[in-house]
């Protein structure tokens, strides 16, 4: 697997620096730009094959709708957000890697999706979660599974890095960002080395990988960003 590295090479290349704050559009902690995006997601874990997932988010104001396109449950979407490793959820037992097969199952059918909408101010939400014959309604705290929607954000996401090349993604001006972050999971402190291309406020492209193990990874690349079409029936539960 080739890894992508930060310090590619820029037509100016120039001294390294510490990161300012990206420039871009201000929002307080509860607002979001009004914005439609596509993820992609890809886990590189040694013995395993490549694990690729999707989703699609909405965002608008104080609200937000997430779809998972490839069959996760709740739990796996919410564990792979928010994973203290950074690295998506990892397997830690055989019943694990079972759950990982039946995904992989679940992710070649045609099955409702499962839709995910929270509004910050009252933290309330709901899910939709699909059944044999449809589709299940049950509430959840927006606060929660926000970390789903905001993968997206650049929110604070270049401190501690290294400024690199400029470059073009999806058709915006982007900055490079580089280097090796320690992160905390169950007491224990790991090393990883990122990547991120940044378009504030957007992360188009955020790579992972363990400092200690190359093979052991978590990608996570906007390939659809659309602005300013999210209207308040995107970002709206369904009476039902």
């Amino acid at each position: 697997m080739v890894m992508l590295a930060w310090c590619c090479a820029s037509a100016s290349p120039q001294a390294p620096a510490r990161s300012a704050p990206a420039k871009g559009a201000k929002m307080t902690p509860s607002a979001y730009p009004n914005v439609h995006a596509r993820l992609r997601l890809t886990q590189h874990t040694p013995g395993d094959p490549e694990r690729h997932n999707e989703i699609e988010i909405w965002l608008k104001d104080t609200r937000f709708h997430v779809r998972e396109l490839t069959g996760r449950r709740l739990d796996e979407v919410l564990a792979d957000a928010t994973a203290p490793r950074q690295l998506g959820a990892q397997p830690r037992s055989v019943e694990d890697m079972m759950d990982r097969d039946d995904s992989r199952a679940r992710a070649g059918k045609a099955t409702p999706p499962l839709d995910l909408y929270g509004e910050l101010r009252t933290d309330g939400g709901w899910v939709f979660r699909p059944i044999r014959d449809g589709r299940e309604r049950g509430p959840i705290r927006a606060s929660k599974f926000a970390p789903v929607a905001e993968q997206i954000l650049a929110r604070g996401k270049d401190t501690g890095l290294t400024v690199g090349p400029r470059s073009t993604r999806l058709g915006r001006a982007t900055i490079e960002y580089g280097g090796v972050v320690t992160v905390t999971d169950h007491g224990k402190q790991f090393q990883n080395t990122v990547t991120r291309a940044i378009a504030s406020p957007y992360v188009l492209l955020d790579e992972t990988r363990s400092a200690n193990n190359g093979e052991l990874g978590y990608v996570r690349e906007v390939v659809l960003l659309e602005e300013g079409t999210v209207t308040d029936a995107d970002v709206t539960a369904p009476a039902q």
